[in-house]
């Protein structure tokens, strides 16, 4: 084999097993995030909205993805020692250094809501919930007005599971209310369902964006870009539509 022949042999098998070694993308979900956001089996992530947007970006990206549970008030430490390098359906204010962090553009909005019985009337206020007790998600970020009245004792935090709990225990009256997201509501309750009002009231609209670790890293800038670029042209959109 001439010289040259070697250089071009090495230089295609270069080309063939760099995908290989690139670094899988450890992509963080909060478990307690109801569906279509996140759809557990055990403790594997289903086709989800969290699980498909990840796939699609890792495709866009050409690498492997790997879906990793990290509870809500695990999210600062996990991206601070890399077990994870993104976390989506997130903001700013839910995480302790955003400044350190990487964000994309919005991906999706969504709204928390208030679910009460059919039999009262539906809230359109805080001051409608006092002596309220209300379900809850573990670790979530509320706003500061829902979590001042929580910490005032104005309104009662009762923590459950999930969401599907959450509205059995308020049909059986073990709760006077639910707060949630309206698409995780819209998605778990049947359309033409008669036990429960959801609110109009809205106790705060976000658009949901995602965090990536350690800024400075240039595949890490990439893949916010990357994300960017799938928001603009639409393809992110396209994705959430299918859940709605």
């Amino acid at each position: 084999m001439t010289p040259t022949t070697l250089r071009l042999a090495l230089a295609s098998l270069s080309l063939i097993t760099l995908p290989c070694l690139s670094e899988p993308l450890l992509w963080g979900y909060s478990p307690s995030d109801p569906p279509p956001y996140v759809q557990l089996q055990g403790n594997e992530l289903q086709p989800s909205l969290t699980r498909t947007i990840g796939e699609a970006v890792a495709d866009a990206t050409g690498r492997e993805v790997h879906f990793i549970a990290t509870p809500n008030n695990r999210i600062d430490e996990s991206l601070a020692i890399g077990r994870i390098h993104i976390i989506c359906n997130t903001l700013p204010d839910w995480l302790s250094a955003p400044e350190q962090l990487l964000w994309t553009q919005s991906l999706y909005e969504d709204a928390d809501v208030v679910i009460t019985r059919q039999a009262q009337p539906a809230p359109n206020s805080l001051d409608e919930l006092q002596g309220a007790i209300v379900g809850t998600t573990l670790g979530y970020h509320y706003s500061p007005a829902i979590t001042a009245a929580f910490d005032q004792q104005a309104m009662t935090r009762h923590d459950v599971r999930d969401l599907p709990t959450r509205l059995k225990m308020l049909e059986r009256e073990r709760l006077d209310a639910v707060i949630d997201l309206r698409r995780a509501v819209t998605h778990v309750l049947p359309e033409n369902q008669s036990t429960f009002h959801i609110s109009q009231w809205e106790v705060e609209h976000f658009s949901l964006r995602c965090a990536v670790a350690n800024p400075t890293e240039l595949d890490h800038q990439k893949l916010v870009q990357q994300i960017d670029e799938m928001i603009n042209t639409g393809q992110i959109q396209e994705i959430v539509t299918r859940f709605d």
